[in-house]
């Protein structure tokens, strides 16, 4: 399994908790794109089951669009990756 699987696994099991309202939802919050993009990104977080923000200071995923391939996580857990893993994790929690 690789990282950003087991990345995808725990996202699903935050939001299967937060559906049965035993923490809250998952935040994620988009950087450096355009206010269209945004908006459509938000709406498919939403349909997800994740809460995304225009902004907050520790969001549980922070998308950057940038060509760094790596994905951190900082001392507050918040987990910071490219568009393309977050489109990954999104297929993973559609299918």
């Amino acid at each position: 399994m690789t990282i950003i699987e087991s990345i995808a696994e725990e996202i699903e099991e935050k939001i299967e908790k937060a559906s049965a309202g035993k923490i809250i939802r998952p935040s994620v919050l988009f950087c450096g794109c355009n206010s269209q993009l945004k908006k459509d990104m938000h709406k498919r977080a939403k349909r997800l089951g994740l809460n995304p923000a225009y902004s907050i200071k520790h969001p549980t995923i922070k998308v950057e669009l940038k060509n760094n391939k790596k994905i951190e996580t900082d001392r507050y857990k918040t987990i910071s990756m490219d568009y393309e893993h977050f489109e990954f994790i999104c297929r993973y929690l559609e299918s």
